[in-house]
């Protein structure tokens, strides 16, 4: 099973929108597929509609309330299911975290998921925190998205020094499947300059063919509760990048024909 972390030092990137549109791609082109919600605010709940911790999730999985099986919400794609954060009240976000950051509290869930899932896409709380550090200490890859803006550059820095850290010393199988740029403009001048950037002084392999554009689609979508695939009878076209974006992490997932070694060096950063 490959599992996925959809992890940025920044917040307001698109991982939840990407986690949601990528998950239901990578559902479509015949991966058993589960999103995985791990971002306290529940806003992968909120984008599918669902009303704020309507549905219990992981949280009551850490009280021992509920079961993990009884709390896989199934998808109108019957290979796509989805496992929301559950009811977290807003004052004891700290308590919830804590408890989802004990050793062995994510991974222990992943191990139960094995057997019913090729792909687990986990959508990370914003920032680099004790939640997504163990989130990618139990992963097999991680994405980072990358927003279109100058200050954003000054992140990525620090996500490479975790991912390169927590491969050395707790996950030696976590991957870097890429960067991939969301929220790109082509009519900023400050978008293509940081497009630029990343094209020209990444080394080659780290950041992902697909962009993400801006567009209210996205809003649209959120507000209607849907993927943009499932927004309407005939999907607007934007929802093809998700299809692109799937075939790029599947293709670097599964290399054709690779005969390369595993590599652990440390991550490149920019110069």
């Amino acid at each position: 099973m490959h599992v996925i972390a959809i992890a940025s030092q920044k917040g307001g990137v698109g991982k939840t929108t990407i986690s949601l549109n990528l998950g239901l791609a990578l559902a479509r082109a015949g991966n058993r597929t589960l999103i995985m919600e791990l971002d306290a605010q529940g806003s992968l709940g909120l984008s599918l509609g669902l009303a704020d911790r309507a549905r219990p999730g992981i949280a009551e999985i850490l009280t021992g309330s509920e079961t993990l099986d009884a709390v896989l919400t199934r998808t109108r794609d019957p290979q796509l299911q989805v496992l929301c954060v559950g009811r977290v009240d807003p004052t004891t976000v700290s308590g919830f975290e804590d408890a989802l950051s004990r050793t062995g509290a994510i991974q222990s869930m992943l191990t139960k998921l094995e057997a019913e899932f090729d792909i687990v896409v986990v959508d990370c709380p914003a920032g680099l925190g004790k939640v997504t550090t163990r989130a990618l200490e139990s992963a097999t890859h991680v994405m980072s998205p990358l927003q279109a803006e100058p200050l954003a550059l000054r992140s990525v820095g620090q996500i490479l020094a975790l991912i390169d850290r927590i491969r050395a010393e707790k996950n030696a199988r976590l991957e870097l499947l890429g960067i991939v740029l969301s929220m790109f403009d082509r009519q900023t001048p400050a978008s293509l300059e940081v497009a630029e950037t990343l094209w020209t002084k990444f080394p080659d392999g780290i950041i992902i063919d697909t962009i993400i554009p801006r567009d209210e689609t996205f809003l649209e979508a959120s507000l209607r509760g849907s993927p943009l695939l499932l927004m309407q009878k005939r999907p607007p076209p934007l929802a093809r990048v998700f299809d692109q974006l799937a075939s790029d992490v599947l293709d670097r997932i599964h290399p054709q024909g690779s005969t390369k070694e595993e590599d652990n060096a440390p991550i490149p950063l920019l110069l």
